[in-house]
């Protein structure tokens, strides 16, 4: 049986509850996560009233309290969904890989390139904003988006000890180390403070902590008598 198109609303005080077109309602919640995504941070001010989201989106208050029970809310969900998004394209670049080596640098790469990436970069500095940094929740989520994408990472130089094209590699710890530097140097693209070309600072991060295993000795690996 197919999913029924409609879904019903959510209860508020003196209406009745009516069906919500499906469609219409992603494209009401993706427009307050992009209104919320221009607007905060954006003005010279503590706080971003509701009710400019709002204007932005435009919605109203009934429609707004559908979808998310509160700005903290909305903003969680924000997070979430970029954490997701962030987490699948890293999936999807290291299983591109050829080994495991190979999947590390593009996990590197693929991190590292939002810091470039204007839309991406643009969405990300929403998270670090003042007010952001105030919403209840928000911290024990982004430990866990952290330890989430430091996952795959880890995983990764779990593998290059086995295959031989990591074999110094201490996964856990490399990975903490490795993930800290990457998002070190986006915090810094993002607030204007690094200028350099991302190649040279992708350079820097895998020459760092991924260098290439030493080429194998001729011969069949016996000392000499």
């Amino acid at each position: 049986m197919a999913e029924a198109p409609l879904r019903f609303a959510a209860q508020v005080p003196g209406r009745s509850p009516g069906p919500v077109d499906s469609g219409r309602a992603e494209r009401e919640r993706r427009a307050i996560i992009r209104a919320a995504h221009r607007l905060i941070g954006q003005e010279e001010r503590a706080t971003t009233p509701l009710e400019d989201i709002l204007r932005g989106a435009g919605v109203n208050r009934r429609t707004f309290y559908r979808h998310f029970p509160s700005k903290d809310a909305l903003v969680l969900t924000m997070q979430r969904e970029a954490a997701d998004g962030v987490r699948d394209s890293l999936r999807a670049a290291v299983g591109r890989a050829g080994d495991a080596r190979a999947a590390a640098v593009a996990w590197i790469e693929e991190l590292l390139g939002i810091g470039w990436d204007e839309r991406a970069s643009r969405d990300g500095r929403t998270f670090m904003t003042p007010e952001v940094g105030l919403v209840v929740g928000i911290a024990d989520a982004l430990e866990d988006i952290y330890a989430e994408h430091r996952g795959i990472l880890a995983e990764v130089l779990a593998d290059g000890r086995t295959d031989g094209s990591l074999p110094a590699a201490e996964p856990e710890w490399d990975a903490l180390a490795i993930h800290a530097v990457v998002v070190r140097y986006l915090e810094m693209r993002a607030r204007g403070r690094l200028d350099r070309p991302y190649t040279a600072v992708l350079d820097d991060v895998v020459r760092r902590f991924l260098p290439a295993a030493p080429p194998a000795a001729a011969g069949d690996g016996t000392r000499p008598g």
